[in-house]
This record gives C-alpha cells, sequence and structure tokens, in this order.
C-alpha cells in the first residue's frame, strides 16, 4: 500500500516524516490530476492543483521555523511560481461560475458569458494544457528537494513559530479589512484565514472533535472571503470589458454586503484569543494527545 497522501498530521507519526508525507503528498496529487489521471475534467484539475498549491505553502508557514528562511523562501516561491503558472486557466472558470450565481436577466447574463468566454478562449483550451505541463515540471524538481528539507525537531516547538506568525498577521488583517473594508483588504484577510483552515486541519490529531470544529469554521469564513472575492473581480471585470450595468452592480453589492456580514462574524471568534495564548491552547491540545497515544 502507497504512502498515505492525507493532509494531516498522524497521531503518533514522528514530526520530521509527517511533513515530508504530506509534501509529497499534495504534489502527487497535483501532479495526477494536471497529467489527466483521475476523474477530474480539465477545469476541475487546475482548481484541486491550485488548491494543492495553497495547502503546500500553509504546510511551509507552519514548520517555518523549522525549515529556516532560506529552505522555506526557496520553496513558497516555488509553489506559488506553480500556481501562477495555472491562473490564467483559472480566472475564466471562476467568473462562470460566480457569473451563474447572480441570476441576472437573461439578455444580460449571456452577453456577459459570451465576453467572458471569447476573452479567455486561449486559456480555456491550448493554454490550459501548457500551464499544467509547467506547472507539474516545477512541482517534479520539488518533490526531489523535499528529502533535503531540515526537518529535525519531533516537538511542537517546530511548529509553534509558524502557527503564532499565522495567526497573529491573520488577526491583524482582519481588523485591517473590518475597518477599511476594501477589496484588498478582504483579499489579504482571505489568504490569512485559508493558511488559519489548513493549519487547524494539519493539527486535528491534536484533539480531533476540537480541531475538526475549529477547521469547519475556519473553512466556512475562508469561503465566504472567497465568494466575496469573486464577485467584486467579476464586477471590475464587467465594467472595463462591458461597461456600467446598474443590475449587475446592484445584485453583487447585495451579495458582497451579506457576505462580509457574515465573515466579520465569524471572524470575531476565530481572532477572539491573541496570538500567544492561541499557540498555547494548541500546544496543550498536542502535548496531550501526543501523551495518550504513547501511553501503554
Amino acid at each position: 500500500m502507497g504512502e498515505s497522501r492525507a493532509y494531516r498530521l498522524e497521531p503518533g507519526e514522528p514530526l520530521p516524516e509527517g511533513i515530508a508525507r504530506i509534501a509529497r503528498g499534495r504534489i502527487d496529487h497535483a501532479v495526477d490530476e494536471l497529467r489527466g489521471n483521475t476523474d477530474s475534467t480539465s477545469e476541475q484539475a487546475v482548481h484541486e492543483a491550485r488548491k494543492d498549491m495553497k495547502k503546500l505553502r500553509a504546510l511551509l508557514r507552519l514548520a517555518r521555523g523549522e525549515l529556516g528562511e532560506r529552505t522555506y523562501a526557496r520553496e513558497n516561491a516555488c509553489f506559488r511560481d506553480a500556481a501562477r503558472e495555472l491562473a490564467g486557466a483559472r480566472d475564466a472558470d471562476v467568473m462562470l461560475a460566480t457569473l451563474d450565481a447572480l441570476e441576472l436577466p437573461e439578455g444580460l447574463g449571456w452577453e456577459l458569458r459570451r465576453r467572458i468566454q471569447d476573452g479567455h478562449s486561449e486559456q480555456r483550451s491550448g493554454g490550459r494544457e501548457a500551464a499544467a505541463r509547467g506547472a507539474v515540471a516545477i512541482l517534479e524538481e520539488a518533490r526531489a528537494r523535499i528529502h533535503d528539507w531540515p526537518l529535525e525537531r519531533d516537538s511542537f516547538a517546530a511548529l509553534s513559530e509558524g502557527l503564532e506568525r499565522t495567526y497573529r498577521r491573520g488577526r491583524r488583517e482582519f481588523r485591517a479589512a473590518r475597518a477599511e473594508g476594501g477589496i484588498e483588504a478582504l483579499h489579504e484577510w482571505r489568504k490569512r484565514v485559508k493558511q488559519l483552515w489548513y493549519h487547524a486541519s494539519l493539527l486535528k490529531c491534536a484533539w480531533p472533535p476540537v480541531m475538526t470544529a475549529f477547521a469547519g469554521e475556519a473553512h466556512d469564513l475562508s469561503d465566504r472571503l472567497g465568494d466575496d472575492h469573486d464577485f467584486a473581480m467579476l464586477a471590475g471585470w464587467a465594467a472595463e470589458h462591458v461597461g456600467h450595468e446598474p443590475e449587475l452592480v446592484e445584485a453583487v453589492e447585495d451579495h458582497r454586503t451579506r457576505l462580509q456580514n457574515e465573515a466579520f462574524a465569524l471572524g470575531g471568534r476565530l481572532y477572539a484569543e491573541k496570538p500567544s495564548a492561541y499557540v498555547r491552547r494548541i500546544e496543550t491540545l498536542w502535548d496531550a494527545g501526543r501523551a495518550r497515544v504513547r501511553a501503554p
């Protein structure tokens, strides 16, 4: 039986081995998707591979204190570049799905769909395959380097710095987004929320019921912020390529107001703790979980 690709640290698993296993698993999954070795459509494959890039970068951030800045910066840039290879192919798919969610009058909706498809025809055909090949090449080189990652400590200390850094920045971005409300501020907060979600997913073994619930809340928040961003991007693209459409603007604003209200309520709960207190709580759960596994 092959090595597990599960995106989580397993109870009792040595931490260095777990981090390396998870990294290989996400790379292998992304490569399988992009090479057509799954049941996914080409659009789904790009979406799945981009998710893998985000999960890999979140893993790097969690282990940043152990990896060191040089290794972290190199691999983070690598997975960022792989995701960028696929970005153009994904943009049109997202806009079309977002357009469907608006339920616009038939004439306006049809015209926008036609413009989006025409404007991204290259990315949605041969460009998608070329992007996939480029991303696979980057990922295969990265996989070969994993055995050289400086992973040594089998203790929570290997994770605490990255965990606290990510939570602290997310808390700061939450406050900025709530104060400013601009597209860029909300987008920056969304990136930190996604990392919070992935970190909670990686650490579920600390106490599965608690960490699963926390990860679920972070996932819900990430979805709301992601939908808000997609609506904003669609409206911006339409204004540039089609012109001002009052019905589109009104529909987008209605959706965004609801999503942001829900997001700020969720954010207030998830970022209620001080970063140091958050990390101490997770460490307590981690240590207790490890002690339970190792008990005779």
